[in-house]
């Protein structure tokens, strides 16, 4: 964030949304947390196991209920009741080179981000039906008091929660469609020193309930060759919260909006015999309506210039069904960087990125069960011409670098 502006002015307030009460009742015991974003933005597309494993070429197979995520019209493949759970669990790291400089590390934690879904298909219904909770979005990053970006980015975090109810239906044997609500819970905490030396901060802190949807189609042209396209609406996010000046004791009312983008994912799944599964596709995330933003209280105003710019994942995945139950999948993902070096701000320190997946899962009668496990190459990418903090001129320019590894796992039980 750029160093605030002193004004008068004055936040509205809402009532908040008793939404964690919310989430407590469908609590799965485990971690809610952040992650560092894997590129693209604050995007988190891996929302199940056996879709990370394809590299998240699941538009055109959606074939569990994370179909509910990935194209609600996946869901009229599912018989019966079926209840799935699941975790993405993530460790990267990120390190700054300054010109002339020494590496800056960013804090490394292990991040666990779980999914939820159900799904019911009456006996000779075409409709069909599905729940989900999942985290769509989210970042987390924190820098040391000595990056030389002090007045800029300490410590960021966004959590993204989204509860979709969902309904698809079967229109013919070749054509199925599908849509869900999603009710989005968002919680801020955005921090910066107020000096270069260590011991005061500015910081907002702020949450909000925003609603979206989802849209999907499922076209089976025949057995091999099926089409699938899914559009995820927009949503902004209005957050109320405060400001807060330490260890000055000064704190009031603030609110900032900040738009989340929409994201539409085309993919084609071709199916040589029963036992393969090859699947291409390209995702669109329009990080283009993510421009200058203005933190307002009554304390300080401040403008957050993004400028951000829309990205791609180019995705590929593969799935060979083996005797006894057990599948084995491998994927890659090509995603892009969203944000330009003219508003880089290492709170999102984003940057391209080629990623690389593998899994293996088996169906024991009614249970079944998937690990996968992902590796982000090294990535890197130099920034020149980043906006500099006033009055103070630390800047952030200089050379990011990135690693990543993940895994993922995932149960489902059909009653």
């Amino acid at each position: 964030m750029n160093n605030p502006t002193p004004t008068m002015s004055t936040p509205h307030h809402r009532a908040r949304f008793p939404f964690s009460l919310a989430l407590s009742s469908l609590a799965f015991g485990a971690l809610l947390a952040p992650s560092a974003a894997l590129a693209n933005g604050t995007r988190l597309p891996n929302q199940d196991a056996e879709a990370t494993a394809r590299g998240n070429a699941f538009v055109a197979t959606a074939d569990n209920p994370s179909a509910i995520y990935y194209n609600p019209a996946g869901l009229t493949q599912l018989s019966g009741l079926q209840v799935q759970g699941g975790s993405y669990v993530i460790s990267s790291r990120y390190d700054y080179i300054p010109a002339g400089g020494s590496r800056v590390e960013a804090e490394r934690d292990i991040a666990i981000i779980p999914q939820l879904y159900a799904s019911y298909t009456p006996q000779n219904s075409r409709l069909s039906y599905g729940l989900g909770v999942y985290s769509p979005f989210g970042q987390a990053t924190e820098w040391p008091d000595d990056s030389g970006f002090r007045t800029i980015a300490t410590r960021n975090e966004i959590i993204f929660i989204t509860i979709a109810p969902t309904l698809a239906w079967k229109v013919s044997d070749h054509l199925s469609i599908g849509a869900g609500l999603q009710v989005n819970q968002v919680e801020a905490d955005l921090r910066r020193g107020l000096s270069p030396a260590p011991g005061d901060e500015f910081r907002f802190e702020g949450d909000d309930t925003s609603f979206g949807y989802n849209l999907g189609i499922m076209w089976r042209l025949n057995d091999r060759h099926v089409f699938g396209l899914n559009y995820q609406s927009r949503s902004t996010s209005h957050f109320e919260g405060s400001v807060e000046l330490s260890p000055f004791g000064l704190s009031s009312s603030a609110s900032v909006d900040l738009p989340f983008p929409d994201v539409i994912t085309l993919g084609y799944s071709w199916r040589p015999t029963p036992d393969w599964n090859l699947e291409i596709a390209v995702d669109r995330t329009n990080w283009d309506l993510l421009n200058t933003t203005t933190l307002r209280s009554t304390l300080v105003t401040t403008d957050i210039p993004f400028e951000w710019k829309a990205s791609y994942y180019y995705l590929f995945g593969v799935t060979r069904h083996l005797p006894d139950g057990w599948r084995v999948s491998a994927g890659y993902c090509y995603s892009e960087n969203s944000v330009p070096s003219s508003t880089f701000n290492p709170a999102v320190p984003d940057m391209s990125r080629h990623l690389a997946s593998v899994g293996i899962g088996r169906t024991f009668g009614s249970l079944s069960c998937y690990f996968t496990y992902q590796h982000g190459f090294k990535a890197s990418r130099t920034v020149q011409g980043a906006p500099s903090s006033v009055p103070f001129g630390e800047s952030p320019d200089g050379r990011y670098e990135s690693t990543l590894d993940a895994i993922s796992l995932s149960g489902r039980y059909s009653f």
